[in-house]
C-alpha cells in the first residue's frame, strides 16, 4: 500500500516539475500522520507556499516555482502575465511567478504575484499540463505591466511566430473588459489589423516599421502568379497594385539570396512587370533612411497613378 502511494506521489511530481499539493497527497491516501512523518523524514520538502511541497531530488527551477504558485491557489488558478508568456518563450521568466485567481477569491499565499480577474474558458489552456492563460490573454494582461517598446516586441514575437492573431487579441481584450494600458495595446497591435499571417518574428518587425512610416499596408507572404494563374514566387511583402515586392534578408526561411540562386524565376517575375527589392537589418536602424524613402517613392507613384 505504501509503495503504491509513493509511486502515485512521484507521478504527480513528475508531471508538475517536482511540486505536489497537500490535496494531492491526501488524494493518494496519505493521512496527516503520514504527511508529518514524510516531512520529518524529508521525503517531501516545504515550499514558500503553505500546503504545497516539493520532492527531494527534483531540480528547483522557475517552472517548479510556477507550479507551486498554481497549486497553492484556489480552484481556477492559472499561470498568467509574464509567467504565461515565459512558458511560450516570449519573455524571460519573471523573478516571482505571476498567477491569476478567480475574482472574489482570497488568493493570499506566498511565493507569487497574485492577480484577481475573471478568465473565461476561451482564455485558458494547458502548457505541459500547467494551467495557463492563452497567448492572446497574456498579451492583454501584460499591457498594464510593460512599456510601449517592450509590449511592441512581445506582440511582434507572438504574432510573428503565429502563436496568436490580431483578432484573437482583440477578442481576449473584449472578454477581459477594461484594462490598464489599453492605449499601449491598441498601438502595439494596430500594424496587424489586417489579420495578416506572417512568416517570422522578423517579418512582424518589418510590418511594424512600414506602419510607423505611414506607408500603405502590404500583403504578407504574397504569391505572385502570372496571367494564367500559375505560381511564380512568394514574397515576404507585396503591393500588388504597384507590382512591387519586398524581401527581408534577416529571415533564414525567406532569404532574398534565393532569388540570386534562381535567376529564371526572378526574370519571370520581372517579366510580368514586378519589381523586387531587398532589405536587411541595416535598413531598420533608427538612422537608416534608404528603405522608407524608396518605399515612399514607389508607393507614392502608385497612389498618384
Amino acid at each position: 500500500m505504501l509503495g503504491t502511494m509513493v509511486e502515485r506521489v512521484a507521478a504527480y511530481g513528475e508531471r508538475q516539475s517536482g511540486a505536489v499539493s497537500l490535496g494531492q497527497l491526501t488524494k493518494v491516501g496519505l493521512s496527516e500522520r503520514h504527511i508529518r512523518a514524510w516531512t520529518r523524514g524529508e521525503r517531501i520538502l516545504p515550499t514558500a507556499s503553505r500546503g504545497v511541497f516539493r520532492l527531494p531530488g527534483a531540480e528547483v527551477t522557475w517552472r517548479q516555482h510556477l507550479w507551486v504558485a498554481v497549486l497553492a491557489g484556489p480552484p481556477g488558478t492559472v499561470a498568467s502575465h509574464a509567467s504565461a508568456a515565459a512558458r511560450r518563450g516570449l519573455l524571460p521568466p519573471p523573478p516571482v511567478p505571476h498567477v491569476t485567481v478567480p475574482r472574489g477569491s482570497s488568493g493570499r499565499f506566498a511565493g507569487a504575484v497574485v492577480h484577481h480577474a475573471t478568465v473565461s474558458s476561451a482564455d485558458r489552456c494547458r502548457v505541459d499540463r500547467l494551467p495557463c492563460t492563452g497567448v492572446a490573454r497574456a498579451v492583454v494582461d501584460l499591457a498594464g505591466l510593460l512599456g510601449q517598446e517592450a509590449l511592441d516586441c512581445l506582440v511582434d514575437a507572438a504574432l510573428g511566430r503565429n502563436l496568436t492573431t490580431y483578432a484573437q487579441v482583440r477578442a481576449a481584450w473584449e472578454r477581459a473588459g477594461r484594462i490598464r494600458g489599453g492605449g499601449l495595446l491598441d498601438a502595439a497591435i494596430e500594424p496587424f489589423s489586417g489579420n495578416v499571417r506572417l512568416g517570422s518574428e522578423k517579418e512582424a518587425l518589418v510590418l511594424r516599421r512600414i506602419h510607423q512610416w505611414g506607408l500603405p499596408a502590404p500583403a504578407c507572404q504574397y504569391e505572385i502568379r502570372d496571367a494564367h494563374g500559375r505560381f511564380l514566387a512568394r514574397v515576404d511583402f507585396g503591393w500588388p497594385a504597384g507590382r512591387f515586392g519586398l524581401e527581408y534578408e534577416g529571415d533564414e526561411f525567406h532569404s532574398p539570396r534565393r532569388w540570386g540562386r534562381d535567376g529564371r524565376r526572378l526574370r519571370a517575375v520581372e517579366g510580368i512587370g514586378w519589381r523586387i527589392e531587398q532589405a536587411d537589418r541595416g535598413d531598420f536602424r533608427p538612422s537608416a533612411a534608404r528603405l522608407p524613402v524608396l518605399l515612399a517613392g514607389v508607393l507614392g507613384q502608385v497612389a498618384a497613378a
